[in-house]
């Protein structure tokens, strides 16, 4: 399928500079995964203590693994912009080796941050909220006896569809970063007719995909946490690896990057059944008027 898993891959690693946005996304793996792993150990891997510890015992880890988490997360979502300029793009030429060279991944300079990065944080925040009280509602009505068990099917299907239908809304708003056209919660039941099925087959193939992902990667930590042990056994020394800032730092950092390159290949086949099913069709989108970006 045109739009797929491999193909988001592929246009993860073309265009220039690729060394340098990779190693951008690895520091940013690294400066999320180090404050979780030096809170893990100094609270024992307890998971409430851990957070208590990164924001209130020492907030400055809490900050720098926010502050990567956001841009990481907004670097994401110029990604999933260019991928959908890139399906508009892609119809207006005939050149098969122009569109497999297109750059999707977005250059690291000063243009990366502008107010389009508010509208996205303010975007998100409103969208909390609204699924957050719909769901409290519902909650609300699961404590009434006589129709608890109808109430608790209703907020898991909402729950479901949110899911199901976020991403698609997430592409919508992204394509002009118009809010107000983008919060109507009626979206998440308009939007889904269209995307279920296409969206089914993607959950499915990528989920084969981070099963054998994860596999190899539980492999190769074995045989690196046994080349560790026999190397630190012939120089006579004791390591705990469990307990290791720099070896829980390293395995951290690989699972945040393979994560990300893998999340930029999913939403770039998002982006592919957005275009196809709803940017593409704009008289049956009631939120699309024109073909333009």
């Amino acid at each position: 399928m045109a739009g797929g898993l491999i193909e988001g891959l592929k246009k993860c690693y073309t265009g220039n500079n690729v060394f340098t946005k990779h190693a951008f996304l690895a520091l940013l793996g690294l400066l999320i995964s180090v404050p979780t792993c030096i809170a893990t150990i100094s609270t024992n891997g307890k998971e409430a203590d851990v957070y208590l510890y990164m924001f209130f015992i020492a907030p400055f880890l809490g900050i720098v693994s926010m502050l990567a988490s956001f841009i990481l997360g907004y670097y994401m979502v110029l990604f999933t912009r260019n991928a959908i300029k890139f399906c508009f793009w892609k119809e207006t030429q005939n050149d098969e080796g122009k569109i497999k060279a297109l750059q999707i991944m977005p250059e690291i300079d000063s243009g990366l941050f502008n107010i389009n990065t508010l509208k996205w944080l303010a975007f998100c925040i409103i969208w909390i909220l609204i699924i957050s009280i719909i769901s409290m509602i519902l909650l609300l009505f699961s404590l009434i006896p006589v129709i608890k068990i109808p109430a608790i099917l209703v907020l898991i299907t909402f729950i479901v569809i949110s899911v199901i239908s976020m991403p698609y809304i997430f592409c919508n708003f992204i394509k002009d970063f118009n809010i107000t056209k983008n919060i109507n919660p009626l979206l998440l039941f308009t939007y889904l007719p269209k995307i279920l099925t296409p969206t089914i087959i993607l959950d499915l193939k990528y989920f084969g995909f981070a099963i054998g992902i994860g596999v190899s990667g539980i492999i190769a930590i074995i045989l690196l946490s046994i080349v560790l042990y026999l190397s630190a056994s012939l120089a006579g020394v004791e390591i705990d690896l469990a307990n290791n800032v720099i070896f829980l730092a390293i395995f951290t950092t690989a699972y945040m990057y393979v994560s990300t390159i893998m999340g930029l290949a999913y939403y770039y086949a998002i982006a592919h059944i957005y275009y196809e099913n709803i940017a593409k069709t704009p008289e049956e989108n009631p939120l699309q008027t024109n073909k333009e970006l």
